[in-house]
């Protein structure tokens, strides 16, 4: 019986632990993730997050470069 009990309680032990170890890494995977849109380059195609993006007019760009190769080519 006494060894029921002590292991039970190591099992118990265990499982607290072992969720407490990987709550965080959890949420540091949620945290990663980008959110949001995805554009399109006008001038090379890539996609890429609405944050990063630069916007010229109606047009997406990944880069001040291609915004301005974009525009001379007008």
């Amino acid at each position: 019986m006494r060894l029921l009990l002590i292991f039970v309680a190591l099992a118990v032990i265990v499982m607290v632990v072992k969720r407490l170890w990987l709550q965080p890494r959890r949420q540091d995977r949620q945290q990663g993730k980008l959110s949001g849109k995805m554009v399109q380059c006008k001038h090379c195609g890539v996609y890429l997050p609405e944050q990063e993006a630069i916007r010229s007019r109606d047009n997406w760009y990944c880069s001040s470069e291609h915004s301005r190769a974009d525009q001379q080519q007008d």
